[in-house]
């Protein structure tokens, strides 16, 4: 699949080499497919501010609390997590591709995390996150440098 060349130039941007970003991108797919997930789009919501929102706020967050990029693999899911969290009335979604995802993150070192929520029909309570997967920015700092997830 041919992805955005977004990740790779913010990659570039912190002085990698575009190697080293295609060879994280793959990497994180890689974990991503092992961990059964497969999104070929994922929807995150976007504040009032017109920025992308961390999980679960209501508001904005605390200085002190590190963001996390709260992503679906679909609309609908996105929609029942605000319905089910009591989140917005009419949430606001934006589309992302995963390397315009992990660009995000690497471009906004508030974004400690992207956290990809699992398919299902879960019970949730309020400021809890689905069962999904966690990836930190460190870790795409460390597979940028060769290391591995």
């Amino acid at each position: 699949m041919v992805e955005s060349p977004l990740f790779i130039e913010v990659a570039r941007q912190h002085g990698y080499s575009a190697e080293a970003a295609h060879a994280a991108l793959e990497a994180v797919r890689a974990h991503l497919v092992a961990a059964g997930l497969v999104p070929t789009r994922l929807y995150i919501y976007r504040s009032s501010d017109g920025g992308l929102t961390g999980a679960g706020s209501l508001g904005a967050p605390p200085l002190s609390r590190p963001r996390v990029l709260l992503a679906f693999s679909s609309a609908d899911a996105a929609l029942a997590f605000a319905q089910r969290g009591g989140i917005s009335r009419s949430p606001r979604l934006v589309a992302l591709s995963l390397s315009q995802a992990l660009a995000t993150v690497l471009q906004r070192p508030s974004i400690a995390a992207l956290y990809l929520a699992a398919e299902g029909d879960y019970l949730i309570s309020p400021g809890t996150l689905p069962p999904g997967l966690r990836i930190e920015r460190s870790d795409l700092f460390q597979l940028l440098d060769g290391g591995h997830l």
